[in-house]
């Protein structure tokens, strides 16, 4: 069932910059790889919410035929996508902040049962669904999405996860506003979300990611 995935999901960091190792850093935030092409132990410097922050995690899912293949959901991108939202969500509650699930039949949602019932029945062409679609949020999300134009759009301090094929990713350009990084299908999930951002964020960025424990 995919609600039981979606509940499973377990983050476990995402990475600032890497610097040289200090006494009494823990172990778990070395970097290996970097460290063993160094020849000194590196650390990953996590981003931290600040406590009380409210944060909107946004699955794109209004599109529909006016969009062209390249920018539409495929099948497995948008459960990998699906699987962000879980565990962003969650990652989110467990650092005690006010969070919310949006989609665009669902409009925001708060709560784990609710949040799982809104990603098991979401699909990537609600925008076809007759009914009124809900707004986007106007306060800064991080937003899931196919399509890299669409961040030119997002409120001041928003964060986009962008899944893209790589022979398109050379273009992706999020501007000096929104921070942006491109997803692959083909890796893992959590390790993606553990890397550092391609485009370092704006000073002005009101959304960032931190380390899941």
């Amino acid at each position: 069932m995919l609600s039981q995935h979606l509940a499973q999901a377990s983050p476990d960091g995402m990475t600032r910059s890497l610097r040289p190792y200090r006494w009494g850093d823990s172990m778990r935030l070395i970097h290996w790889r970097t460290s063993a092409k160094l020849g000194e132990l590196r650390v990953r410097e996590l981003e931290n919410f600040t406590s009380g922050q409210s944060i909107v995690i946004a699955l794109d899912t209004a599109l529909d035929t006016a969009f062209d293949a390249a920018h539409q959901w495929d099948a497995e991108a948008f459960e990998q996508a699906v699987s962000a939202a879980a565990t962003l969500y969650f990652y989110a509650l467990q650092q005690q902040l006010r969070v919310s699930l949006w989609t665009a039949l669902t409009g925001q949602v708060q709560g784990s049962r609710s949040v799982l019932d809104a990603l098991a029945a979401t699909h990537p062409n609600e925008g076809l669904t007759p009914g009124t679609l809900s707004e986007r949020p106007t306060e800064p999300l991080v937003w899931l999405t196919p399509r890299s134009d669409s961040l030119t759009t997002l409120p001041l301090g928003s964060c986009g996860l962008v899944w893209m094929p790589k022979e398109t990713a050379t273009s992706f350009q999020p501007g000096a506003i929104v921070q942006g990084m491109i997803m692959q299908v083909n890796e893992p999930l959590d390790a993606q979300l553990m890397q550092r951002s391609t485009h370092p964020p704006s000073s002005n960025s009101g959304v960032k990611f931190g380390a899941m424990t």
